[in-house]
């Protein structure tokens, strides 16, 4: 009878209320914010660089800013990478409507008081708190995907919400650029922020918790959710602090395909971050010298980023279809294909740099942008499988906190290689993580160690549930 009911929600499917597609997209939202606000930051550079006395000219990055702005980017990444730790936990202990709207909120503010900035010590100081604010949205994405996604859908789910990383750099870039350009570096951060501000509470008004506690979910669409799931996982519960963590870092490091999935964490961070905020000085030095064309050639760039996240849900979801008795073969065939061809394309752009060919240059890393997202779908959802019932945020902050802390160091390290090698080097040496990545997937994660950890998992849920009822 119950099989019945299952098979009649997926043959109803327009009588199913779509409450869990309305948050994935107003998470989208958020993190198009997010990551717009940090991309008319990078776009900023050279106007606030000469602002604040550290170059000549609005149209040249000296040594010094280059130095000075790597730090800046140093320390809010790292702010933004410690605090996801605990920002993870906050998360599944505030749940997904006050954690969100809280650190949106403080995130919108920060962004908006850049503006106000007027030297090294003011902008750091700005820029570490906003970078704590943000510091939770990952952990946030991770607990949708595991209270609000159905089984076949948290590819999707998690990488429709998370294009908002692929379009904000987009929309931060091009309209940083105008913004910049006709009103004074500024107006785009008052601009953002107050916006930001806006959605902040949109989403405070809207969102619920869980599907259960939310009377626009109903019940075919609450039952679609559930589908498949454990007790434990139906319904997320608040755990005390020391079993949430204690829960959460007996699965990460005490199992393989959690220490794999840690190095593939780490891994894509330094690349990523070397994307996100090094290919728009890229496309500056070597190519276009002033912001706004150097905006608009990163952001053409950038375009392949939303491809391949929009791509990566369909894709990964589609490869477990195809092998369901296997996830951890569909798993591996959605981040290692890409990676490889990611580490090819890459390469490629080293010697059309060196020529300064600006279209071969963008048609590489183009597509190697895109090829990066389109793994999103394999790893990230892996970080969400491996988390016991009721540590979801808690497991993916820590994760996405150890990814930060690469992506942190990453501003050091490029910053040194773009002043001692130039650009393109610097960025292409990015293809040694590339190579990382792959060892995590190829070395630790297959099925016999997938499959342990899936038993662990379980056993871990069930000695948590049972200790709050003790």
């Amino acid at each position: 009878m119950e099989e019945g009911k299952v098979v009649q929600v997926h043959k109803s499917e327009t009588k199913k209320s779509q409450v869990r597609w309305v948050i994935v997209s107003l998470l989208f939202l958020a993190i198009l914010f997010n990551y717009a606000d940090r991309e008319i930051w990078i776009v900023s550079e050279p106007a606030f660089a000469y602002s604040f006395g550290w170059s000549h000219s609005a149209t040249a990055l000296t040594a010094t800013a280059v130095h000075n702005i790597s730090l800046i980017l140093f320390f809010w990444s790292l702010s933004y990478a410690i605090f996801n730790f605990p920002g993870g936990w906050i998360v599944d202990k505030l749940g997904l409507r006050k954690s969100m709207a809280t650190m949106f909120a403080i995130w919108s503010v920060f962004t908006a008081l850049t503006a106000a900035t007027f030297n090294f010590i003011s902008m750091v100081i700005v820029r570490v708190i906003m970078g704590a604010g943000e510091g939770p949205v990952w952990p946030i994405n991770s607990k949708v995907v595991k209270g609000w996604a159905n089984r076949y859908d948290e590819s999707k789910s998690f990488t429709l919400a998370g294009a908002g990383q692929a379009v904000g750099p987009v929309i931060g870039l091009i309209a940083g650029g105008i913004l910049v350009t006709m009103f004074g570096w500024p107006a785009a951060f008052i601009l953002f922020g107050v916006l930001g501000l806006i959605f902040a509470a949109i989403w405070y008004f809207y969102v619920r918790d869980r599907p259960a506690d939310d009377s626009k979910v109903n019940s075919e669409e609450l039952a679609y959710i559930r589908e498949g799931k454990t007790e434990e996982e139906k319904e997320e519960k608040v755990l005390p602090s020391g079993v949430s963590w204690k829960m959460a870092a007996k699965m990460i490091f005490g199992t393989q395909a959690g220490w794999g999935t840690f190095l593939v964490f780490l891994s894509f961070g330094y690349v990523l971050f070397t994307f996100l905020y090094w290919l728009p000085p890229l496309m500056f030095s070597t190519f276009a010298h002033t912001v706004e064309k150097s905006g608009l050639y990163s952001a053409a760039i950038d375009v392949a980023l939303i491809a391949g996240f929009l791509g990566s849900g369909p894709f990964n979801d589609g490869l477990l279809r195809k092998f369901p008795d296997n996830k951890p073969l569909a798993r591996r065939l959605g981040a290692i294909i890409p990676m490889v061809l990611m580490i090819i394309m890459v390469g490629l752009s080293y010697f059309t740099g060196k020529a300064h060919n600006l279209l071969g240059t963008a048609i590489f890393l183009g597509i190697g942008s895109g090829l990066m997202n389109l793994t999103v779908g394999s790893w990230a959802v892996n970080a969400v499988d491996l988390a016991p019932a009721g540590t979801s945020a808690t497991v993916y902050g820590i994760y996405n906190g150890s990814l930060n802390l690469v992506g942190a160091f990453n501003s050091i390290i490029e910053g040194a290689l773009f002043i001692k090698y130039g650009p393109v080097l610097a960025f292409t040496s990015s293809i040694i993580f590339m190579l990382m990545f792959l060892g995590g997937y190829l070395g630790l994660i297959r099925k016999k160690t997938w499959e342990r950890a899936m038993a662990y998992k379980e056993q871990l849920s069930k000695e948590a549930y049972a200790y709050m009822k003790e």
